[in-house]
């Protein structure tokens, strides 16, 4: 309501002081309407997000909303803001004419800010992964990180919100959750963003003849721990990342036609002399004066120098080529037709090497079989052996794949595999890994209990020697009120390429609670909706699915985004209503009347 007849200044603020002066209620409005209280919060308000946006950047947009844009304290200092602008409007009163402008637009940043917090408090973005073949889902996944425990009392499924990567949990600090209905309690007292599941032998009563080799690879810096278990007479296979086959058998394998060895004596003052192979290998080997030092050359012009005590009988990778220092004479001489030594000092030294080439096509395997309290290996390449031999625990031989080495750590006759989890190197930049948090279960009663790292995704068992809690980490899974069916998905290319020039989703809902059948298309920037109707799309009650990810490996699987937002309306109608005011303001301002004289 406005007036016709516009007050004075003079009369305006003579009429706010005498109803400040007259009404309690009036001067709490202008002081929840003063400018002081607006500056205040509007100067919080822009710290506050001038922080999200540093934190955003710097570490993740989780950290961001969890302790800003979803805080409490946020909630709360958005309202008083609300309260603050809806006051300044009753300060304004009797509204006239001048005012409207200055009212609407006050009314349009109340509902645009209304709108923001209902779509982040009760909206939600998610996707759901969906197949032709599977049966139709009514649950998406959010973005949102929770816990969930399983009571021993009633085995019933407890939920908590728990983001581990945001709240991250240590010794110093660690979070507590109570397993609901007993007197027993979940610490968690450490985190990684990167854990890695790794495998080790452990002896069994059951299992069978088990071994555990560690690769090692200098070059690469990498060491890699491989435990391997004969479950049956079958052999067992892994692979090496692609580069070969391990394989562990019962017997000793079946020793197939090698290449024929290279041999040489190298002397430390003489030119070697070489027998053996028809095909060259290309490595020269050197030995120094002293006879203390081997220098290793390859055809390639690369070479490189070891101390001979420390590789005596232990095989070196060189150009494809296993280098085997086999035997040394200090002061060599021939005596009835075999080499030895006049003397121990380095008058004349020598040394006898074995070079056998590992060079073929084939993929390179490495065969073992139990012997005693060790292994019998033998190295294969496109069916033929290169090398073999016997290895003790502790023992180290070379491989012939590049420089990587094999040393059998455990030799066990009757072996079980099992898995743990240990947090992993830090992931360079955009990469993810598998976030999780280290977890006991204690009581008033036990202490020292194991604790047990807890991934995302999987559910752990906690015990504290008498009690048994499952527990499950991931994201949360929010049920929708219909269920969701693929299909069909296509990817039409470009022409003449395999270029995806669209994805194309068919997708079926059916409301839970009448049965309704609905058929949607989400395709690139269209996307899929329900329930669809034009009401829930001007209310915002709608459900949006665009297209997010597909797999290239099966194209009867899509991941469709799925965004809700009840706010939307109010967003809507609030950025109307402020471009409105603010054209009211400046473009339709009313003529001024000239005062009297």
């Amino acid at each position: 309501m406005t007036k016709n007849n516009p007050l004075t200044p003079a009369a305006r603020r003579a009429l706010v002081e005498s109803r400040k002066r007259a009404s309690l209620g009036w001067r709490i409005i202008h002081w929840l309407g003063s400018l002081q209280l607006a500056l205040v919060l509007l100067s919080t308000i822009a710290i506050a997000c001038a922080a999200a946006t540093i934190a955003e950047s710097e570490f993740s947009t989780k950290i961001a909303q969890t302790y800003i844009y979803k805080a409490p304290w946020f909630l709360v200092w958005l309202g008083v803001l609300c309260i603050n602008l809806f006051s300044v409007t009753l300060t304004r009163w009797p509204w006239e004419k001048k005012h409207v402008g200055f009212i609407i637009t006050h009314y349009g940043i109340i509902t645009l800010l209304v709108g923001a917090m209902i779509g982040l408090h009760t909206g939600f973005e998610g996707n759901v992964t969906l197949h032709k073949d599977k049966p139709p889902l009514r649950k998406v996944t959010v973005n949102r990180s929770i816990i969930q425990v399983e009571s021993p009392t009633d085995t019933a499924l407890y939920v908590m919100p728990f983001d581990a990567s945001v709240a991250r949990p240590s010794i110093k600090s660690p979070r507590v959750f109570d397993v609901p209905g007993t007197q027993l309690r979940i610490v968690a007292d450490d985190f990684s963003d990167n854990l890695r599941k790794e495998e080790t032998l452990a002896q069994s009563s059951k299992g069978g003849p088990g071994v555990l080799l560690r690769f090692t690879s200098p070059r690469m810096a990498q060491i890699v721990d491989m435990p391997l278990v004969l479950e049956s007479d079958s052999p067992t296979e892994k692979d090496f990342f692609g580069l070969a086959n391990i394989v562990l058998q019962r017997d000793p394998p079946m020793k197939t036609e090698a290449t024929p060895p290279e041999t040489q004596m190298v002397f430390g003052r003489f030119a070697p002399v070489v027998q053996g192979s028809n095909i060259p290998t290309g490595v020269a080997v050197s030995l120094s004066q002293d006879g203390r030092k081997v220098t290793i050359s390859t055809a390639d012009a690369t070479s490189a120098t070891y101390l001979r005590e420390e590789i005596m009988r232990k095989p070196l990778a060189a150009a494809g080529s296993l280098v085997t220092v086999e035997d040394y004479w200090p002061d060599f001489e021939m005596r009835d037709g075999r080499p030895t030594t006049k003397s121990g000092d380095p008058n004349n030294p020598a040394a006898l090497v074995r070079i056998q080439s590992s060079s073929g096509d084939g993929k390179p395997a490495l065969v073992l079989s139990p012997k005693g309290n060790g292994i019998s290996y033998q190295l294969q390449r496109s069916g033929k052996s290169y090398a073999n031999g016997v290895a003790e625990k502790g023992d180290s031989f070379a491989l012939g794949w590049a420089d990587w080495e094999a040393e059998l750590i455990e030799s066990l006759p009757m072996a079980e595999i099992t898995t743990f989890l240990k947090p992993g190197l830090p992931l360079p930049e955009g990469e993810v890994g598998i976030p999780g948090f280290r977890a006991k279960l204690t009581s008033n009663e036990t202490s020292n209990v194991p604790s047990r790292w807890v991934p995302s995704g999987e559910i752990t068992t906690l015990t504290d020697g008498k009690n048994v809690v499952r527990i499950g980490y991931g994201l949360e899974l929010r049920p929708v009120p219909f269920s969701i069916r693929l299909v069909d998905f296509e990817v039409p290319r470009y022409e003449g390429t395999e270029t995806p020039s669209n994805f194309i989703a068919s997708v079926e809902f059916q409301d839970a609670a009448t049965g309704e059948l609905k058929t949607g298309t989400a395709r690139m920037n269209h996307p899929a909706s329900f329930p669809g109707t034009i009401l829930a799309n001007i209310t915002g009650i709608n459900y949006k699915f665009s297209q997010a990810e597909w797999n290239p490996r099966d194209l009867d699987e899509t991941t469709l985004q799925v965004l809700y937002d009840p706010g939307w309306l109010f967003k809507w109608l609030g950025s109307l209503l402020v471009c409105v005011g603010i054209s009211i303001m400046f473009y339709l301002k009313p003529k001024s009347t000239p005062r009297p004289s």
